[in-house]
């Protein structure tokens, strides 16, 4: 019988078995941590994810693109641009599709901006 893991090489890794079965489970647990926490996800994790599976497709659903950074603003951005207070931003934060992240709202500022000109309009 075969090792699970057998090392080529100082950088090669062979896997089989139960070696490849704790490793696909390992990447789904990273992946939805990252897409829990919004963070984004690093190319080898999906690579990885593909790799794994059976099929070669990888046996998570791929989120979103990930919104850059510097879309993202905190509710006292927000209740400036808004013209209200911390307090009334964080109640609208999940009308505007905002989420926690590390213990705080965070909204998309397109979302903001959108509403904005919305209540104009109205």
């Amino acid at each position: 019988m075969t090792q699970p893991i057998q090392r080529l090489a100082d950088d090669v890794l062979l896997l089989t078995g139960d070696a490849v079965t704790a490793l696909r489970y390992t990447v789904r647990v990273a992946l939805a941590a990252r897409h829990r926490n919004g963070l984004p996800i690093p190319p080898i994790l999906t690579e990885l994810a593909a790799a794994t599976s059976g099929t070669g497709q990888p046996d998570i659903e791929t989120p979103p693109a990930q919104q850059d950074s510097n879309d993202m603003i905190d509710t006292m951005e927000a209740a400036r641009m808004l013209g209200c207070s911390n307090r009334q931003a964080r109640r609208l934060a999940p009308q505007l599709g905002g989420r926690i992240i590390a213990g705080r709202w965070l909204l998309d500022r397109t979302a903001v901006t959108e509403h904005i000109q919305g209540r104009r309009t109205a």
